[in-house]
């Protein structure tokens, strides 16, 4: 069986902390033991794609905090990912993903976007390149799934207001709980597919055919984690 890659697991592949141990590992260790993702941001996420759904509705345009992304002409329900993927030829691998929204603008092109439940940080590059690759895959596949053509990426970071002053307000509590609001910031995503997918997808393929683990990246805390499991393992 090829493989299978979604697009938030290729955005490693760029990561300033990609060790090749450790791909190899991702994609041959199936279940990967100790991982976990908290199911309050699925529903966090789910819940941003209503809320600008519903407003979409009402309004026929995006709200003000997504304005700067432009025209926009219909918001698309996202394919789910197991509809939402193509097989490189090329490379032999499968990408797929899901898009968190997806905006058809006035002049016939389209607008990707994913939703972060998290404070934006521009020093923090690192994931910035993930997310990058990760957009840019959700493009890879909608140009070739009639998405076409992507005009536009953009981040759009959720960040919690949780400030004393904030809190302090009684219109926040009611008597089923209290109210959560979110600040958004959104930051565009250069749009470059074509040059930016082929190489990680060629790249992951090549760990995936290996038969033996290749030699992690010196320091790597991922790995020295693994060694640190190993070793209290074989102490027992």
């Amino acid at each position: 069986m090829g493989l299978t890659i979604s697009g938030g697991d290729l955005g490693y592949y760029a990561s300033s902390r990609f060790c090749r141990r450790c791909a190899w590992v991702r994609l041959h260790v199936k279940p990967l033991p100790y991982q976990s993702f908290p199911g309050i941001f699925s529903s966090i996420d789910r819940y941003n794609k209503l809320v600008v759904n519903s407003y979409f509705e009402r309004h026929g345009s995006l709200p003000s905090w997504l304005g700067g992304l432009g025209q926009v002409e219909a918001s698309i329900n996202p394919p789910h990912w197991s509809a939402y993927s193509v097989l490189d030829a090329d490379s032999g691998v499968t990408l797929r993903g899901e898009a968190d929204a997806i905006f058809k603008m006035s002049d016939g092109s389209y607008t990707i976007v994913d939703y972060k439940t998290s404070r934006y940080t521009p020093g923090q590059r690192g994931m910035f390149r993930n997310y990058e690759v990760q957009l840019n895959s959700y493009a890879y596949i909608g140009e070739r799934l009639d998405f076409s053509p992507v005009t536009g990426l953009a981040l759009a970071y959720m960040e919690p207001v949780t400030d004393e002053e904030t809190a302090a307000r009684p219109e926040i509590t009611d008597g089923q709980g209290f109210n959560l609001g979110f600040q958004a910031t959104i930051v565009p995503v250069e749009v470059k597919p074509g040059r930016l997918i082929p190489p990680l997808l060629d790249r992951a393929q090549e760990i995936f055919e290996m038969d033996r683990r290749p030699p992690g990246k010196p320091g790597c805390k991922d790995c020295q984690a693994v060694q640190a499991l190993l070793d209290g393992l074989l102490d027992d």
